[in-house]
């Protein structure tokens, strides 16, 4: 089903036609209300993990260079923290940080990154549909196909997840025929590529990536033997030799955190997942799924689905073919399946119910598995596999008469769009206005202070008994969005990963030094209701306010925070004004 290179569209259409895909993905982004996110000055919208990414990016633009690269000291201080473990897209970070003394303050870069995902995937997918058609418009339509799964922008919540164009690319390139040991070679090469930048993207997407290269290298060598076997080791030395330095370049290993989390098997895939709408659809009913499943989403889409009832009608012959492209991608198909065992994790489940569970036989291999709690991502490589079979399999069906296939194309884009309820709701990007503190008081916070803590830090999800208090996940962002903009350093935050020992000694030994009146001068403390008697108690050495309905104290003797601090009396009940989420 595969056309050969020669046999495409040449000259401008090679790159009209992925052009044209690129700005149907910028429009479709638009379309389902992304435009405002395209303002880098506006941050009325990063809510939930936007705020994490962004306020990692925030503090790293001000730190210094440092080791790990990404590296951001003054955020969850004193435990390790980069723009990798906040999420913060560390590739474009570092090709920002040197242009950051000229960006404005307010700078967010997650909504012009979206939409080029959203571009990027659509010129992708139609140079991978070019691979089965000469045709510019199937492969405009092909591309719209890909910018349309429902997998892509489920995930614009998570702007780095959203790269999925890496895996549509790594499709692309096992797919284009090989005719030499160059062109092998030259496959492996753009395989190197997009493991580079998975790596520096997102660690789930470059385990996707990294299992595609395996099938790719194994393709090229017992396949279609253009590699030796020494040669092909020497290759596959070079692509575990990248992505092993640019993790630890990164920070994701090596900073004494544990890479493991609990969740795995209950952040998983259903076996339906790819025909089970889960509300997504305004056609068809969604099937029930577990709890923690939404994580594995791969619905196809129901254009992609009626696209399927028209492949698949009358399947005489299509059979042996399907077979016969099967058996020539063998090393392919095994790591696709792969993926999707690991997407469906240790508990096997049919609509939500368990119909097989392999937790006693998975157990032993845990501490493998159990960095990837969100297992059930793993079924976006099976999910953009079966659609680039579909569109395979629909002009190889119809390849004598190009105009039917056109059409069958044309519907599916049209019905896969129009069924998409964010498209008629356009929440996917709802206003959160960012958390700013806006009391005078905070401009009172001058040079003299360094820190700002939190008493106890928060932690997002560390479950520490140490940290329990009455701070919201919305007032690590207020006052890391604070310490940003003073300059200071913070110790809460959402770190992806963590050391719970790590987090426990440094609570307690922060509770330890409040309790003996070791108080830093040069520290604003934030200080949870539970916790103002132990500042009361140190009397006239310390002094404590109520600032926008948080306990504010400093050690400070003089200041016009003091001063301010001084004339408000701290209320007994304070907390947080906004409420808890």
């Amino acid at each position: 089903m595969s056309a050969d290179l020669g046999s495409g569209v040449e000259g401008r259409w090679t790159w009209v036609a992925p052009l044209l895909a690129a700005v149907f993905g910028l429009l479709w982004y638009l379309a389902v209300g992304g435009g405002p996110t395209l303002d880098p000055t506006d941050l009325d919208w990063l809510g939930g993990d936007f705020a994490q990414h962004a306020l990692g990016w925030m503090h790293f633009r001000d730190a210094p260079w440092g080791f790990p690269l990404g590296s951001t000291p003054g955020l969850l201080r004193p435990l390790p923290m980069s723009v990798a473990f906040s999420d913060s897209n560390p590739w474009v970070s570092l090709a920002l940080k040197p242009f950051a003394h000229w960006l404005p303050r307010d700078f967010q870069f997650i909504g012009p990154w979206l939409a080029l995902c959203f571009m990027l995937q659509g010129w992708l997918g139609a140079r991978l549909t070019g691979l089965f058609t000469p045709s510019p418009v199937q492969r405009v339509l092909g591309g719209a196909l890909f910018v349309l799964a429902p997998v892509l922008l489920y995930r614009t919540g998570h702007d780095t997840l959203c790269a999925q164009w890496l895996l549509t690319g790594m499709l692309w390139v096992h797919l284009r025929p090989r005719a030499s040991t160059r062109d092998a070679w030259k496959a492996l090469g753009w395989a190197l590529l997009l493991n580079t930048l998975a790596s520096g993207i997102h660690p789930y997407l470059e385990v996707m990536v990294f299992a595609l290269t395996l099938s790719l290298l194994a393709t090229v060598t017992w396949r279609e033997h253009h590699l030796s076997r020494r040669a092909a080791a020497l290759a596959l030395a070079g692509l575990c030799l990248v992505p092993a330095a640019l993790f630890v370049a990164f920070g994701y290993v090596g900073q004494g955190v544990r890479s493991g989390s609990a969740g795995f098997g209950y952040f998983s895939s259903d076996l339906l997942t790819l025909v089970n709408p889960m509300d997504w659809s305004r056609v068809l009913p969604g099937l029930p799924t577990g709890r923690g499943q939404y994580e594995g989403f791969g619905y196809l889409g129901t254009g992609v689905l009626a696209l399927a009832a028209a492949a698949l009608w009358k399947p005489q012959g299509v059979g042996a073919q399907v077979r016969e492209r099967l058996r020539t991608h063998a090393p392919l198909v095994v790591v696709l399946l792969l993926l999707a065992v690991l997407a469906l994790s240790s508990v096997l489940t049919v609509a939500g119910v368990t119909v097989l569970s392999l937790r006693k036989a998975v157990s032993p291999l845990l501490p493998l598995l159990s960095p990837f709690r969100a297992s059930g991502r793993f079924i976006w490589p099976l999910h953009y596999a079966v659609l680039t079979g579909l569109l395979a399999l629909t002009l190889w069906r119809w390849r004598q008469r190009p105009a039917v296939a056109t059409g069958l194309l044309l519907g599916a884009v049209l019905l896969q769009s129009l069924d998409t309820a964010e498209l008629w709701t356009r929440n996917h990007f709802a206003v959160t206005p960012w958390p700013r503190l806006k009391a005078p008081e905070w401009a009172l916070v001058d040079a003299s202070y360094r820190h700002l803590v939190l008493v106890p830090p928060y932690v997002h999800l560390s479950e520490t008994p140490c940290l329990k208090s009455a701070f919201v996940e919305r007032d690590y962002v207020s006052f890391g969005d604070l310490a940003y903009r003073q300059g200071l350093t913070t110790n809460s935050g959402y770190p992806a990963r963590l050391s719970e020992a790590r987090v426990s000694e440094v609570c307690e030994a922060l509770l330890t030094d409040v309790s003996a009146g070791r108080l830093s001068p040069d520290t604003l403390y934030i200080v949870d209701p539970a916790r103002l008697e132990s500042f009361r108690r140190l009397g006239d050495a310390v002094t404590c306010g109520t600032v926008e309905g948080f306990q504010v104290c400093v050690a400070q003797r003089e200041g016009r925070l003091r001063e301010a601090l001084s004339r408000s009396a701290p209320s007994p009940m304070g907390t947080s004004v906004d409420t808890p989420r």
